[in-house]
C-alpha cells in the first residue's frame, strides 16, 4: 500500500507527513485490498480565525472504485483526523457490502 501526502501551497513538514501516514495506517487495518491512499492537504489563508481554514481530502483506491472524503476544520491536524474517521467509515461500509454480497451468493 502506497501513502502519498501532497499539497499545492503548503510545505509538508516531516511531522505532518508522519502524522498523516499514521492516520492512513488506521484506514489500512479495515481492508487488505487497498492499493493506495492519497492525502491532499491545503491551508486556505482567508482569515486568521477562519473556522474552516484547513482542508484535507482523502482518496483511497480499492478494487473497482476510488473512495473520496473531504473535510475542513480550523486546525490542519484536526482536519486530518476528521477525514480519517470519515474514510474509515466508507472503507468499512464497502468491505461489509462485499462480505454480504459473497454471503448472498452461497
Amino acid at each position: 500500500m502506497n501513502v502519498s501526502v501532497q499539497s499545492k501551497t503548503l510545505e509538508i513538514t516531516e511531522a505532518l507527513r508522519l502524522f498523516c501516514e499514521k492516520q492512513a495506517g488506521k484506514v489500512a487495518r479495515f481492508s487488505q485490498k487497498i492499493s493506495s491512499i492519497n492525502i491532499y492537504v491545503e491551508n486556505i489563508a482567508k482569515k486568521k480565525n477562519d473556522p474552516a481554514a484547513a482542508s484535507v481530502q482523502y482518496a483511497v483506491n480499492v478494487p473497482g472504485q476510488v473512495l473520496v472524503v473531504k473535510r475542513r476544520a480550523a486546525d490542519l491536524y484536526e482536519a486530518v483526523v476528521d477525514a480519517t474517521n470519515g474514510i474509515m467509515r466508507q472503507v468499512r461500509k464497502e468491505k461489509e457490502k462485499r462480505i454480504d454480497k459473497k454471503r448472498g451468493e452461497r
